[in-house]
């Protein structure tokens, strides 16, 4: 019997030896030492929180809000360190995204069967 969990302890352990998570993993740690995109990085976080809580309670997400959240964007912006960060974010998000194909494709494959 295979014991799916093996699998997915051994691709976590994988995962931490990859170049997209040493090089995120880097970058965070660059950030860190920038104290000042280090509490934009914080501030922008949080407030990304709170809007995900406010859409998974069914509020309306407004204009204030974008406001918001596009006024720390722009903050962001000045923070090389902090856009370095995003960047490997991304990179890493695309690997995960990558291999979420290649797990779900066996289900795909029961929907798609002709």
């Amino acid at each position: 019997m295979i014991n799916i969990y093996d699998t997915a302890n051994q691709m976590e352990q994988d995962l931490r030896k990859t170049d997209e998570y040493q090089a995120l993993k880097a970058a965070y740690q660059d950030l860190k030492a920038d104290e000042k995109a280090y509490a934009c990085f914080n501030k922008l976080h949080e407030y990304q929180g709170k809007l995900q809580q406010k859409q998974m309670q069914g509020e309306t997400i407004t204009e204030a809000d974008f406001k918001t959240l596009q006024d720390l964007s722009q903050e962001a912006n000045q923070y090389p360190s902090l856009m370095a960060l995003m960047e490997k974010e991304q990179a890493i998000n695309s690997l995960l995204d990558e291999l979420s194909k290649i797990i779900f494709s066996p289900l795909q494959d029961i929907y798609h069967e002709a």
